[in-house]
């Protein structure tokens, strides 16, 4: 459970920024069938992989791209939601400490505008929908891009900016939970050569637990110039803070997957204490993006972002491995109480990325390239003080009584320092109508400081390789070798230090885009990740590293997106996770994925149309076998409906949206500990928005 994990094993995590690959794309036919105006671009292009708009064609490895269209359709309220109906990605149960993605196994990384926003497990807010104009997804190891990264992958969300054409959005909205929320974007010019954009979110809410919270305010502004057409540059502000605590529910197992009739525990029971459960979060950052063309030949790009953030967090939460009776008896003996733990954390938080690449175009015969050479610098600190307490006292759970536990006391504080330095060369070579080849080759120097320990230091070359064949000018088979390289921030339970991971990737698959409004991908991998992280058997609150873990799969997606009248979207992957030493599928993955959501445009006459849509999205069992056989738990596979319908008159919009549509009961993972996360009811949202 990550309960376990996240506390065990990080106060922070350590990154890198982002290789800023400025690589130029050779233009390509299409086959036509629907008007350009039409299009909503999807899928079709993308910057995470080239860092320039390049078609993902064209790209030799799997990547998808959700834009803001798209998330406003399936009713997404975060990242986690925005990607349920992506290939490859798994996000089980919704957590407000985070958005937690995994990609192929593997937990991705979060980026915004190309430069690391989280370090490990970081208490700072999840990032608001509204400020983003799209989210792209780069499947499997990128550390040439990215330096230090996951194995599965990087979810990079690209933030809306200033447009020197006037307009803008207004919205309110009321669903489930109580949760009224108001939202403004408005952009547009102040001279010739500069913009503004401004986005404003207010929220009020509860959440699916009791006594539990879900506010925020937003604000984020933006200010772009454009002196010429060689030259941009945005300023990029945001704040945002957020009043959210943890609203994840662990039950045990006896009163949620296994209960007997009339034992099953509501969903919104709250284990904690109302007067000290709390997730106070304040987050304040600044960017500066800038790009340059000096010639045709030659050009800059420079990203550069410096962040704030401030956590006071503190929960009490259930810890069935405690129970005497072992995880099918969680009571204490002749009762219905289960003991409870307690974790609270005040954290700061400073980060500091710059990337910084310049790009040459020249020819050798009949190959040109496009040769990229940059350093990027991160440095990351925490300063915090942590309370722990196991054992802190039992709660009746079909009956919960507050107010009888005490206040956290702070007795561990520690201030981290992360820094990190890259130095990355990549050639991009087109042979025209045949072929595109990359290769990329990067090194990194990191260094992590505990106050009152020794300094950590770490170097790792990680190395890329990619080709392209242009089978035809829509169909382009792939082959990609990439490597990862992820340093671990902080101790274990017993104070020692991990070791970095490192994960290497063959990739072969085929894109095939026969419209602008459509494209398709099938991917083979074969992934294997180093020094592997797993849950200690013997203490669920311990990590530790032990042999690798191999990845082998197939994914299929497919996107088709035509502005005012249809889309869909179809996914698939199978994949086996396997740990070093196991016969078997890692605990809490699971080996199938499959989801499809569409929606349908019906003109009613009057400048009056009608869109409606739904999905369905199918998650395979998990298991939980931490002691080797002895007891294993599974958790069976669930399938979720949503849908959407929506009116738009002119320059209006109403629109709803349900999650979990027949509000199934399902559990995203349950743990041979003895308890299970409670998946999430359903979610009904109303929104007007009127455009501008």
């Amino acid at each position: 459970m990550r309960v376990c994990l996240d506390r065990a094993v990080v106060r922070g995590s350590l990154g890198v920024s982002l290789l800023a690959l400025a690589c130029a794309q050779p233009a390509f036919a299409q086959s036509e069938t629907t008007d350009e105006s039409d299009i909503v671009v999807t899928g079709t292009s993308a910057t995470s992989a080239t860092k320039t708009d390049t078609p993902i064609l064209r790209i030799p490895q799997a990547i998808e791209v959700v834009t803001v269209e798209e998330m406003q359709d399936r009713g997404a309220l975060n990242i986690r939601e925005a990607l349920k109906y992506t290939a490859g990605v798994y996000n089980g149960g919704d957590d407000s400490r985070g958005d937690f993605n995994n990609i192929r196994g593997f937990e991705s990384v979060l980026y915004v505008d190309g430069l690391k926003r989280n370090y490990g497990f970081v208490y700072m807010p999840r990032p608001e929908i509204a400020t983003l104009e799209r989210v792209e997804v780069l499947v499997g190891p990128a550390s040439v891009l990215y330096g230090a990264g996951s194995s599965g992958g990087i979810t990079n969300m690209q933030t809306k900016r200033p447009q020197f054409d006037f307009g803008g959005s207004a919205s309110v909205s009321y669903g489930t939970f109580d949760r009224k929320e108001a939202t403004v974007d408005v952009t547009g010019p102040l001279s010739d050569t500069l913009a503004a954009r401004f986005v404003g979110v207010v929220r009020d809410s509860d959440s699916r637990m009791d006594f539990t919270r879900n506010d925020r305010v937003v604000a984020q502004g933006g200010l772009t110039w454009r002196p010429g057409e060689q030259t941009n540059i945005d300023l990029i502000g945001i704040y945002q803070e957020d009043h959210n605590p943890p609203n994840y529910n662990v039950m045990p197992l006896v009163g949620s997957l296994l209960a007997l009739p009339g034992q099953r525990i509501r969903n919104s029971s709250f284990f904690g204490e109302p007067d000290i459960n709390r997730g106070d979060k304040e987050y304040t950052a600044v960017s500066l993006l800038a790009t340059h063309e000096f010639s045709d030949a030659f050009s800059l790009r420079s990203s550069t972002r410096y962040t704030w953030a401030n956590t006071k967090q503190a929960e009490y939460y259930l810890a069935t491995y405690l129970s005497p009776g072992g995880p099918l008896d969680p009571f204490l003996p002749g009762t219905t109480a289960v003991p409870r733990n307690l974790f609270a954390i005040n954290i700061k938080y400073r980060t500091f990325n710059t990337d910084n690449g310049v790009a040459f175009k020249f020819e050798t015969g009949p190959a040109s390239h496009q040769l990229l050479a940059g350093v990027d610098y991160s440095y990351f600190k925490q300063v915090s003080g942590q309370a722990f307490v196991e054992n802190a006292g039992a709660i009746d759970v079909y009956n919960p009584v507050y107010g009888t536990a005490p206040a956290p006391v702070f007795n561990f504080f520690n201030t981290q320092i992360l820094k990190q330095t890259g130095f990355y060369l990549q050639d991009q070579i087109d042979f025209g109508q045949v072929a595109s080849l990359v290769l990329g080759i990067r090194h990194d120097s990191v260094s992590k400081v505990d106050v009152g320990a020794p300094v950590e230091k770490t170097k790792k070359t990680t190395k890329r390789a990619g080709l392209t064949i242009n089978a035809t000018s829509t169909l382009a088979p792939y082959i990609s070798y990439s490597e990862s390289f992820l340093p671990i921030s902080g101790l274990n339970q017993f104070g020692s230090a991990y070791q970095p991971l490192f994960g290497k990737q063959v990739e072969v698959g085929v894109k095939w885009q026969p419209t602008r409004a459509t494209m398709l991908r099938v991917s083979l991998y074969d992934l294997k990740e180093d020094n592997a992280l797993r849950t200690d058997p013997s203490n669920p609150l311990n990590s530790i590293q032990t042999g690798s873990v191999k990845a082998k799969g197939v994914e299929f997606q497919a996107n088709y997106n035509v502005a005012d009248d249809f889309s869909l979207v179809a996914a698939f992957a199978y994949g086996t996770v396997r740990l070093s030493g196991q016969d078997r599928q890692r605990d809490d993955t699971p080996k199938y994925l499959a989801s499809i959501f569409g929606t349908k445009t019906v003109e009613l006459g009057n400048d009056l149309s009608m869109r409606i849509g739904g999905g369905v999205r199918y998650t395979g069992k998990l298991n939980s076998d931490p002691f080797g056989g002895a007891f294993v738990v599974e958790t069976p596979s669930y399938t979720l409906a949503d849908a959407m319908v929506a009116l738009d008159y002119k320059a209006w919009t109403l629109q709803f949206n349900a999650i979990n549509l027949f509000d199934e009961v399902y559990y995203p993972g349950c743990s041979a500990f003895g308890s299970c996360a409670n998946g999430e009811p359903r979610t009904v949202q109303g929104t007007l928005t009127y455009k501008f």
